[in-house]
């Protein structure tokens, strides 16, 4: 078992790997958000292969984690494509308001006082970015992270119902599903695939190295690791996504997205500083 000091470091590395996402994203501005989800996913599957070996979840959870998987992760392409990384990010951690929605809406469980004031901030954060830009551009970016909120936290409360499978296992079925289900759309929308070697090698570090390696320092960190601490570091993902996007491209978002994503790091905190001994949260 690693050091705390060494699982903290793994912690922060998966942190940094996925952070890079918008980075890439915004350096192939030539290659539909659909196309790479759809290759992004398969090449991850690639790292994940090991798990061909490991116990499935049942095929119903299964088909559910893979249609949640795809369209958290293709609705978040797409809205940092359409719009800026910032917003795009951010929406998708509304996620852990979503997880507080269902525990009391449909568990019937009192809500803490840190997830009633996540609510709240996630609310306001919302409706500072709905206004913080203009467009059809900024509308189709704002409902495809509130698409990728909604089903990673959905994603979230299955996960939680498959204590027992390992994650290889998850990740590998659930990005070859992304890549089957997205390739042939693309064929059928007739998507132009990338041909460029310098597109098809970003693709390729994006997959292996900005989406799949990331889950091996995130599980040798979580074993000498407290769920609060881990969550707390983890939070580094979306603070640095678009810091990287501004530095590489100059994307600046308008200062009520900056408002909005520093209430949802607020809600984020909330709920990490006040945990419940819920599941930790993973990323995409």
């Amino acid at each position: 078992m690693p050091s705390r000091t060494a699982s903290r470091l793994s912690l922060l590395l998966a942190a940094l790997l996925w952070s890079t996402s918008g980075v890439f994203l915004k350096t192939l501005p030539s290659v539909h958000w659909l196309t790479i989800a759809g290759l992004r996913s398969l090449f991850a599957a690639a790292l994940f292969l090991p798990g061909l070996r490991l116990a499935k979840p049942p095929l119903a959870k299964l088909v559910g984690a893979v249609l949640l998987y795809a369209t958290m992760v293709t609705a978040l392409m797409g809205s940092m494509q359409l719009g800026t990384a910032a917003q795009g990010i951010w929406l998708q951690f509304t996620a852990p308001a979503v997880v507080a929605l269902w525990v009391w809406l449909i568990q019937k469980q009192r809500l803490r006082p840190a997830e009633t004031l996540a609510l709240i901030f996630t609310l306001l954060a919302i409706a500072l970015i709905i206004t913080g830009g203009r467009g059809p551009a900024h509308q189709r970016s704002l409902f495809l992270g509130l698409v990728s909120g909604l089903a990673f936290g959905l994603f979230i409360i299955l996960l939680k119902t498959l204590p027992a499978t390992p994650a290889a296992a998850i990740y590998l079925w659930t990005n070859l599903g992304t890549a089957a289900l997205l390739l042939p759309l693309l064929l059928a929308l007739r998507v132009p695939l990338p041909s460029a070697p310098r597109d098809l090698a970003l693709l390729v570090a994006m997959g292996l190295g900005q989406l799949a390696l990331p889950y091996y320092f995130f599980q040798r960190g979580l074993s000498a690791t407290r769920a609060v601490e881990a969550s707390l570091l983890l939070l580094l993902e979306p603070i640095l996504n678009p810091i990287w996007v501004y530095l590489v491209v100059g994307e600046l978002p308008s200062p009520r997205v900056i408002t909005g994503c520093a209430l949802l790091a607020l809600a984020l905190l909330a709920i990490a500083l006040f945990p419940n001994h819920r599941r930790p949260v993973l990323s995409s």
